[in-house]
């Protein structure tokens, strides 16, 4: 049943063919704050992508639930695609008997034909992607509560020993001092 609806649904929407062939295979969700003339001008949330193929079978299962499957679909590039491969997640829902698209979006895209190789994936769309990796650091006097309070629980019992100690000798030395 997936391979009928993403052999209709990519050559209708991502390419753009017949955008409202498409509209039937997604759920509500998927198609909200969208109009059918929206839809039917291409105005969709899918990702434009002319595939080579016509045929789309070769995914691969991400997880699968009851009502719920997600897949990874990776599609080539046409010959006057632009772009090079792409990597779609497709999550389908079982809606009143029938598997619709809920979500179809870009999981990777490799670079095109002669361009520099480069893979674009979703952690490089995330608001983080300025700051590399472990180049976060903390402030150096944040060290100093650690340390202020690891001295006080050496300092404290040793005060509190020296004074016990003076005492006892003073308190000997009177005793010893006393007719």
């Amino acid at each position: 049943m997936i391979d009928n609806v993403l052999d209709t649904f990519v050559p209708a929407a991502v390419e753009r063919r017949d955008p409202l062939r498409s509209l039937p295979l997604v759920t509500p969700a998927f198609r909200a704050g969208q109009t059918r003339a929206d839809w039917a001008r291409g105005n969709m949330p899918v990702q434009p992508f002319r595939a080579r193929d016509h045929r789309f079978h070769g995914w691969r299962l991400d997880y699968s639930y009851p009502n719920e499957v997600s897949v990874d679909l990776l599609l080539q590039p046409a010959p006057t695609e632009q772009l090079g491969a792409i990597s779609f997640t497709a999550i389908f829902k079982r809606t009143h008997g029938r598997w619709l698209i809920d979500s179809f979006v870009p999981a990777a895209i490799f670079a095109g034909k002669h361009k520099p190789p480069r893979i674009l994936a979703e952690p490089d769309f995330t608001p983080n992607t300025a700051t590399p990796v472990g180049s976060a650091r903390l402030n150096a006097q944040w060290l100093l509560v650690p340390a202020v309070l690891l001295g006080l629980i050496l300092i404290v019992p040793a005060v509190f020993g020296i004074a016990y100690l003076r005492r006892s000798r003073r308190a000997l030395r009177d005793y010893r001092a006393a007719p």
